[in-house]
């Protein structure tokens, strides 16, 4: 028998509050014994940590993480923790192995962990990376990420960052790197620890291998439409949609250069592709923002359903509903858009308060400064906009960007301002200058949102006619019906929400390029 197949070892997962322990602490720590002799199920714990009194768990780690109101109470003392560690550490025997998927990450937060509890920073186990075990096996997967080895393995995977899933699937890939190791002729821990410690050559770049057929890709249509990338177990990752199927899938498996991290995770997983043809691109688009709601895929970021509201405020922009009626009427916005954004710098000038500008937090007195700048430079007077309400400062917004587009052009603000941030202009402005600035910029785009917001209104019953087929599309209540004739299917009349947004903004897109118009039907 092989030391590999004998030895029970711990497999353990650190989640914390930030990424280095200089400035974060651990938050959670889960483990399960494995022994590969015994084909049972090993159970997962998992242990929330108590936090100094002083600080306070992060809103995106604990919304990314998952940590649930249950997990707060019930967490644990640091040292209770340590403890526990301590006594399943006792179980392994002497000579404890833990492995961990990218164990560096573990490593550092582990020994501040002990230097806390036993005033050594000295683990008293032998730490494994399975990535880098993992790297070294397979160098040709396009990711060794934790995600991407389970989903290029054929295992369960999740979307979820938190503790058991991760320890559940360092295991389960544990399980497939032994006998692959064994194959190396690596056969007991101690071969192990030397092979990882050896410097391995640097090779020349050489392609990715992925699980899907290569003839099947380089077989799929060159006409629009969606396409699904689908894990083993037919579980949607990402949907996109394309000009050419053909062209847009196949760019995905070319070259190794420059790669997007993110995007070489999900295509290690990948071992099938759907696609739904479309006769234009722009149907494709459509159907993708009706997709991406449905499936709520993975790697997808933008058009999802989740986190994300439509927002109508009443006259004088003081209050919002997610309702439209006869008191609040305008809308519709995005919640947390450039309206949100500019109601925020406004109450935030009345009030007085410290505003933060990405990360920055910056004094009112700077604050009055930039905006008696703003008004200098735009000729406004700064006494008058103290006194403007919502409404008219809005409608000020609306006049600056008159001005700009009558010099620069309709709808080119943020291609011009692109442009603009590549010249660097502003390093040499102070604080109170750029601010101005910035100032500004939340003028023209809540004036461009408030347009935007008519046009979608306009659109929510409506028909377009497909400029390129001449397809017919009916819009009603925000719903689109597709038909080349008078008769209009009745909508459910639901109120105007995310989905209905995302698709007018679609159809207003493809209205300013020209790739629709609108459509009267002749009596």
């Amino acid at each position: 028998m092989y030391d590999l197949l004998q030895k029970e070892v711990l497999i353990i997962d650190c989640q914390t509050t930030g990424m280095h322990p200089t400035n974060a602490y651990l938050l959670q720590i889960g483990w399960a014994l494995f022994n590969p002799e015994n084909i049972s199920v090993p159970k997962i714990e998992k242990w929330t940590l108590k936090l100094p009194a002083e600080e306070e768990i992060p809103r995106k780690i604990k919304k990314m993480l998952q940590i649930s109101e249950s997990d707060l109470v019930q967490s644990i003392e640091p040292q209770e923790a340590f403890n526990k560690l301590q006594k399943v550490l006792k179980k392994l025997g002497p000579k404890p192995i833990v492995v961990a998927h990218y164990a560096q990450f573990e490593n550092s937060f582990l020994r501040q962990f002990y230097q806390e509890q036993s005033e050594t920073k000295e683990l008293n186990f032998k730490l494994i990376c399975s990535q880098k075990i993992a790297k070294r096996l397979l160098p040709n997967i396009p990711s060794h990420n934790l995600k991407a080895i389970s989903g290029y393995f054929k295992l369960d995977n999740t979307p979820k960052n938190e503790v058991v899933s991760h320890v559940s699937m360092t295991l389960n890939i544990w399980k497939q790197l032994l006998p692959k190791l064994l194959e190396s002729h690596i056969e007991s821990y101690e071969d192990l620890i030397v092979w990882l410690n050896k410097t391995h050559c640097k090779r020349a770049p050489v392609p990715y291998e992925y699980n899907i057929e290569r003839f099947t890709r380089l077989n799929l249509s060159a006409k629009p439409g969606i396409y699904r990338m689908l894990a083993k177990d037919g579980a949607i990752l990402y949907v996109g949609k394309a000009t050419s199927l053909r062209t847009r899938v196949n760019s995905y498996f070319r070259g190794t250069k420059n790669r997007d991290r993110r995007k070489l995770e999900m295509l290690a997983q990948v071992w099938d592709i759907e696609t739904v043809e479309c006769e234009t691109p722009l149907e494709a688009a459509l159907l993708e923002s009706d997709e991406i709601k449905k499936w709520n895929p993975p790697y997808n970021i933008l058009l999802k359903g989740e986190d994300r509201r439509v927002l109508f405020y009443n006259s004088t922009f003081t209050e919002y509903s997610e309702f439209r009626d006869s008191f609040y009427f305008n809308g519709p916005f995005r919640s947390k858009d450039a309206i949100s954004h500019f109601l925020e710098i406004i109450e935030a000038y009345r009030a007085q308060t410290p505003l933060t500008f990405f990360e920055e937090s910056i004094t009112p007195e700077t604050f009055r400064k930039a905006w008696e700048i703003f008004c200098k430079v735009h000729h406004v007077v700064y006494e008058k906009v103290a006194e403007m309400n919502n409404r008219k400062l809005l409608a000020l917004a609306h006049r600056l960007l008159r001005k700009f587009e009558h010099i620069h052009g309709k709808g080119v603000f943020q291609i011009w301002w692109e442009n603009e941030k590549n010249k660097n202009l502003e390093e040499n402005l102070n604080l109170e200058q750029k601010l101005s600035s910035k100032i500004w910029r939340f003028f023209i785009r809540a004036a461009e949102a408030k347009r935007k917001s008519y046009q979608l209104i306009k659109m929510f019953n409506s028909s377009l006619i497909i400029n390129k087929t001449n397809k017919i599309l009916i819009i009603r209540d925000g719903e689109i019906n597709w038909f080349s004739s008078k008769e209009i299917r009745k909508s459910n009349q639901a109120p105007l929400d995310i989905s209905h947004y995302d698709r007018l903004s679609i159809l207003l897109a493809a209205r300013n390029k020209k790739l629709v118009s609108w459509y009267n039907f002749k009596s």
